[in-house]
């Protein structure tokens, strides 16, 4: 059995990237540029997109958030992407154990806790230690209690 505990994040920013072109190097070069300009990125996903485009959504700090815009609005043009939005009313929740992708039914144990209370989740992600996922920052505290119920965590 894997020890968990939940934890959240408040001080992020959801920014997504709509209308990219679909092809090799694309990732690499916005997050080449912006890792290289010092920005800690917290989490990526990529959706597939129709017309040759995707949209690339991710996480970075609020404390961050006004410079990773400047900074987006160049790399914006120079891959051509349609559009730039950013969602600052979001937070982190996370279930996170040593080896905890040895341990089957914890995401969807998550999805069916966070769903039990109407929590929508914007943006999953995974690793072998983690599941994390982007919701509605006001909702914060009611799923980190629906976690710690779920998973028989102390608060």
């Amino acid at each position: 059995m894997v020890t968990l505990h939940a934890e959240a994040n408040r001080n992020v920013t959801k920014i997504t990237l709509e209308g990219v072109p679909d092809r090799p190097g694309i990732a690499a070069e916005i997050f080449g540029t912006l890792g290289n300009q010092g920005y800690n990125i917290e989490l990526v996903v990529s959706t597939g997109g129709e017309g040759g485009r995707a949209d690339i959504s991710f996480g970075v700090s609020r404390t961050e958030e006004e410079a990773v815009l400047r900074a987006l609005e160049t790399i914006r043009d120079e891959v051509g992407a349609r559009a730039l939005h950013a969602n600052s009313n979001v937070a982190l929740v996370s279930i996170v154990g040593q080896h905890l992708s040895t341990e089957p039914g914890i995401a969807g144990r998550m999805f069916t806790a966070l769903s039990k209370t109407g929590i929508n989740i914007e943006i999953i992600s995974t690793s072998m230690s983690s599941v994390t996922c982007l919701i509605e920052e006001a909702r914060t505290e009611e799923a980190l209690g629906a976690l710690r119920e779920e998973f028989g965590l102390p608060a």
